[in-house]
């Protein structure tokens, strides 16, 4: 810097000083003035110390860049601030924290010794990485969190499927790393959900409650079970006891606050599993028994099927008869639309019945591909498919909007692992599994997989004896699948895909 730059920053300090000294001392003549007199105080302005010794930032940058040389300009800084938001943005990219790179040389054969506990490793890889062994274990063993997966891309493939299956409604596409398999299903078997007492007998029906982690066991021995479902003990919660009553078809209302028992009887129970009361109710019209209801999404209303083909429509809360409807043969599978306006029913033809309940009449009707008698319905809750069992162990899935199109529709696709009568079908909620068994063979029970269309080769496992399989459900969230079978247990099994309950 120059004798004529340093002299000149010089006066300006002092001046810069001057003015300071002057405005402190104008404070005391301030205050006397405002005691001798109503005059009002002076205003001055309070001059920074660092403003002072350097002066204001532009002057300060501008001196600086005049000692090396240089001409300053006001845009140099939003050029520095504009570089800073890019290099921010370059750090905010997620990239490995540290990386060694002996991991890679080093294989499996230099960590594992055979030892007396773990016998010969002949079924290891020796020139394996072993870091891609402990990769392997840790992913088999606990799924990858969330913050670890990486980011793909959403077109990274595509696959042959039918146009139905690959746009059912339950895929997003956003995610499709979390896909479930389509081969292999990781599940587990885990304690009986009925381990606590074993005392419902012949169970004849099993359903998740809603709401909370229980679930609710019905049998021939006129004795219905509460329990929580926790995959370990499976504690007793409450029983519900109907004297000289065997318990046919038991149904929790979408509410989860209330709970109704069937029988042969021409009456049936209604319990509040809040208050833990029953009310006694007696069939209206003609009904005589009520082995075999659903109770509609709304929870408004009960499909009751009665003799000869007829088809009863309750109302849940007054016990009303609505309606009676009458298909052809006897009435073996009900199931309800999402939106409580159309009720399906099979009977012992080949016919598929749809019934309105705005109209009162039989909507419409058509003919199950390949069936000579029917036993049960099921429609998804994407409300995309509709899987019908038959007595001669077909299972069909059809597109449910195309079949209001013809009376002969073609199946989207067709299981035929079983080879006895299919009498019961059940999806999960997010409508990926379609589970089908049937109660005149052992083990007798299969998983589906949607949009592949394949059945689980491993499901059951061959250890896995779950007998002669009545009826099956699902949790809510799918994380745990039961089966009321023939004998005194309901096997329980976890699927690990599914989080939560």
């Amino acid at each position: 810097m120059s004798s004529d730059e340093s002299s000149d920053g010089l006066e300006e300090l002092k001046d810069l000083m001057a003015v300071y000294a002057k405005n402190g001392n104008r404070q005391p003549a301030a205050r006397e003035n405002r005691k001798k007199a109503a005059v009002p105080e002076t205003s001055y302005v309070e001059v920074p110390m660092e403003k002072v010794i350097f002066g204001d930032k532009q002057k300060f940058l501008s001196n600086l860049a005049k000692s090396v040389g240089k001409k300053w300009n006001h845009s140099d800084d939003e050029d520095a601030a504009d570089g800073k938001n890019d290099a921010e943005q370059s750090s905010s990219k997620r990239k490995a924290a540290w990386t060694d790179s002996d991991d890679d040389d080093i294989q499996l054969g230099d960590v594992k010794r055979p030892t007396r506990y773990t016998g010969p490793l002949t079924h290891l890889r020796k020139d394996k990485s072993y870091k891609e062994y402990l990769t392997a274990r840790f992913q088999h063993t606990l799924n990858q969190p969330k913050w670890a997966e990486k980011q793909q891309n959403e077109d990274s493939g595509s696959s042959s499927d039918e146009e139905l299956l690959k746009t059912v409604g339950f895929i997003d596409h956003k995610a499709k790393k979390r896909e479930l398999r389509p081969k292999t299903l990781n599940f587990k078997r885990v304690k009986d959900l009925n381990r606590a007492t074993y005392c419902e007998g012949f169970v004849t029906s099993v359903q998740f409650h809603p709401t909370s982690t229980a679930a609710l066991v019905a049998g021939e021995n006129s004795l219905a079970t509460i329990y929580t479902v926790d995959g370990q003990k499976n504690e007793k919660l409450h029983s519900m006891r109907f004297k000289n009553y065997p318990l046919l078809c038991s149904r929790i209302a979408p509410c989860g606050t209330k709970a109704f028992f069937g029988s042969v009887r021409s009456h049936f129970y209604a319990y509040d599993l809040l208050e833990a009361k029953e009310s006694k109710l007696y069939l209206p019209g003609d009904i005589r028994s009520m082995h075999r209801f659903e109770v509609s999404p709304c929870g408004k209303y009960i499909a009751v099927a009665g003799k000869f083909g007829s088809v009863h429509l309750l109302t849940a809360n007054t016990n009303e008869l609505l309606h009676s409807f009458k298909q052809e043969g006897a009435v073996r599978g009900l199931a309800w639309t999402a939106d409580s306006k159309r009720v399906l029913c099979c009977g012992s033809s080949c016919n598929i019945n749809i019934l309105s309940l705005r109209q009162n009449i039989i909507e419409h009707y058509f003919i199950d591909d390949g069936c000579i008698n029917g036993q049960c319905v099921q429609l998804a809750p994407n409300q995309r498919l509709l899987a019908t069992g038959s007595n001669e162990g077909v299972v069909n899935v059809y597109d449910y909007e195309s079949i209001f199109a013809s009376k002969t529709p073609t199946p989207e696709k067709r299981f035929m692992n079983l080879r006895t009568a299919i009498t019961d079908l059940k999806f999960n909620h997010s409508s990926e599994l379609l589970a089908l068994s049937s109660n005149l063979a052992p083990n007798a029970v299969k998983l589906a997989h949607f949009p592949s269309a394949t059945v689980y080769s491993n499901f059951p496992d061959q250890n896995d004896n779950v007998s002669f399989v009545n009826t099956m459900a699902f949790s809510p969230q799918s994380s745990f699948l039961a089966f009321a079978t023939k004998s005194k247990k309901v096997p329980l099994f976890r699927l690990k895909y599914f989080k939560g309950y």
